[in-house]
C-alpha cells in the first residue's frame, strides 16, 4: 500500500490522452543504460496491476533473463515481516489518542467524512490512522475493488521470478525509510495529501486504465504529465521522488560499474521527468536507450 501511491496519486493531473493501438513495434517502459563496463536495464513499474495483465512482453522477460542481479525499490518480502509490521502500526496509527477528527479542521474533516461516505465507508473506521496512512488505505481499498492490487505488481511480479530463478536481489531503500517519507510530511501536506486523494478516487477506474493502457504503450509523455501534477506539491514530490531518486543513484552507478547485468524496478516516475533517473544518467555520459 505505502509505495503505490506514489505512482497513482497525481494532484489533478491532466487527463491523459485517450488509449491508442498497441502495435509490435511500440515501445515499452523500459530503457537500456550501457556503461563502458556493463548494461543494466530499468524498468518502470505499475505498482498495482490486475492478473489479466499477464503475461507482459516478451521483451521485459528477455532483458530479465540477461541479469544476474535484480534490484528494486525495498525487499518486497521484508514488507509482511513482524517488525515491518509493527513499524507500520507505529508510524502510520495514532497511539497518543489523538484522531482524524482532531487533527484535521472541521472543514476539513466534513468535507473528508462526506468523501468516506460516497465511496462507501464510514470515516470512523479510518480514525486511529494518520492522514496519510488513511488516504493510502483507502486508495489501496477502492483499487482492489477493480481487482488492481500490489500483488500483481510489476515489481512483486519480478521480484518473485527473481527468487525461482535464484537471482541476487538487493533493495535501494529499507521498509522503515519509505515509511518515513510519509510521516515525515508535514501535517498541512498530510491533511492535503488525504482531501486530493479522496478527491482523485471519484474517478479512480478512469485514471488508473488511462495510466495502465500508457504504461503498456510505452507513452512516455502522457505518463510524465502525470509527474507534472505531482510537482504542484513541492513538499510531497521532493520526499516521494527527487530526494529519492538523489539516494538510489550512487547505487546504480555502483551497478554500470559491475561485470554482469542487473536489472532494476522502480515506480515509474522515478524515471521520467527532468530531475528522472534517467535524464540524470544521460547527464552523466551513460548510453540510454528505451526498449
Amino acid at each position: 500500500m505505502l509505495w503505490l501511491v506514489s505512482v497513482w496519486w497525481c494532484g489533478g493531473a491532466p487527463v491523459l490522452a485517450g488509449a491508442q493501438e498497441v502495435s509490435a513495434q511500440s515501445p515499452h517502459i523500459l530503457w537500456k543504460v550501457q556503461s563502458s563496463h556493463n548494461t543494466i536495464y530499468l524498468l518502470g513499474s505499475i505498482h498495482v496491476l490486475q492478473e489479466k495483465h499477464y503475461p507482459l512482453d516478451q521483451q521485459l522477460y528477455e532483458a530479465f533473463n540477461q541479469a544476474s542481479t535484480a534490484m528494486f525499490e525495498v525487499d518486497l518480502d521484508g514488507l509482511t515481516s513482524p517488525l515491518s509490521q509493527f513499524q507500520i502500526l507505529t508510524k502510520g496509527l495514532y497511539l497518543n489518542g489523538q484522531n482524524l477528527q482532531r487533527v484535521l479542521s472541521p472543514d476539513n474533516y466534513e468535507a473528508a467524512k462526506a468523501n468516506f461516505a460516497q465511496l462507501g465507508f464510514n470515516i470512523e473506521n479510518f480514525h486511529r490512522m494518520k492522514p496519510w496512512m488513511a488516504a493510502t488505505a483507502v486508495t489501496a481499498l477502492e483499487l482492489q475493488k477493480l481487482g488492481f492490487e500490489s500483488a500483481w505488481g510489476v515489481d512483486r511480479h519480478f521480484f518473485e521470478k527473481a527468487k525461482d530463478a535464484g537471482k541476487n536481489i538487493q533493495g535501494l531503500e529499507s521498509v522503515e525509510f519509505q515509511l518515513g517519507l510519509f510521516d515525515n510530511l508535514s501535517p498541512s501536506i498530510q491533511e492535503l495529501f488525504l482531501l486530493q486523494s479522496l478527491e482523485d478516487l471519484k474517478n479512480i477506474e478512469a485514471r488508473i486504465k488511462e495510466m495502465v493502457d500508457a504504461w503498456t504503450q510505452g507513452n512516455v509523455k502522457d505518463l510524465e504529465r502525470v509527474l507534472e501534477g505531482m510537482r504542484e506539491y513541492p513538499e510531497l514530490f521532493q520526499a516521494l521522488v527527487v530526494s529519492r531518486n538523489q539516494t538510489w543513484l550512487p547505487q546504480i552507478e555502483e551497478a554500470l560499474q559491475q561485470s554482469k547485468p542487473v536489472f532494476i524496478v522502480v515506480g515509474t516516475l522515478h524515471l521520467l521527468g527532468k530531475e528522472g533517473l534517467l535524464t540524470v544518467l544521460k547527464e552523466r555520459g551513460y548510453a540510454v536507450e528505451q526498449l
